[in-house]
């Protein structure tokens, strides 16, 4: 099964956050935007774009727009990823067998999914597209009222890159 396609409704799902948080679709109210982003820190390409994401959710702190990251790896190597890639954002584990990345039919990461209340998919990405990733910015940053960042912080990068 593929990654779900824009338009369709995202499976419902409760995961603990790093600090013990339980997250949820169902904390997704009206007039919130969910960026969820699916990534393992052995993927090279996962090392490659999650600097760009901690960028843009450090840009666009907003209750509107919320930025989960969804780690595949064990607490200490999502604990480690997230410090050397700037991740400051609320970080959901999907432990093996990973539920939540086999109900949203992950095939690569990473994977972005951005999601409206109700789980509708707005938008998506799989592995690394850097117009794909600036769209994904200038929707997420339109949301939360704020101007799009400049997520790539002036570097060179691929236009794309596979997960």
């Amino acid at each position: 099964m593929p990654a779900l396609e824009i338009g369709t409704i995202a499976p419902p799902f409760r995961l603990d956050d790093l600090d013990g948080n339980s997250r949820s679709l169902e904390q997704i109210k009206p007039g919130d935007l969910l960026l969820l982003v699916f990534y393992h820190s052995e993927c090279p390409t996962c090392g490659l774009s999650m600097p760009f994401i901690g960028n843009l959710a450090r840009a666009v702190r907003s209750e509107r727009m919320k930025i989960w990251g969804v780690s595949q790896d064990a607490r200490h190597e999502t604990l480690k990823f997230a410090g050397v890639k700037r991740l400051e954002m609320p970080i959901l584990m999907d432990a093996d067998p990973y539920p939540l990345s086999q109900a949203y039919g992950l095939t690569n990461v990473p994977t972005l999914f951005l999601i409206e209340p109700g789980g509708r998919i707005l938008d998506q990405c799989v592995g690394f597209t850097k117009t794909d990733f600036i769209r994904i910015a200038q929707a997420a940053a339109g949301h939360a009222q704020t101007a799009a960042p400049d997520i790539f912080a002036g570097q060179e990068v691929p236009s794309m890159a596979y997960g």
